[in-house]
């Protein structure tokens, strides 16, 4: 799924956690959206039921705005 998910464009990093089962994705939402990210794990690991999914964004400084 970490593979997969890195072919994404706008996919800078992907953390998959077997034991836990959960993946952290660090991507730009201008280049992806979240419904694209999770139809590449559905794709890559097969169908998850919606309410497996909780998202958490945080945003960091705006590209214009980083030093």
């Amino acid at each position: 799924m970490r593979s997969a998910l890195l072919k994404v464009p706008g996919v800078t990093r992907a953390q998959v956690s077997l034991e836990t089962g959960e993946t952290i994705v660090t991507f730009d939402p201008r280049k992806v959206a979240v419904e694209a990210l999770i139809t590449t794990v559905n794709e890559a690991d097969g169908p998850l039921t919606p309410k497996q999914y909780n998202a958490k964004v945080k945003r960091g400084p705006s590209p214009a705005s980083a030093p």
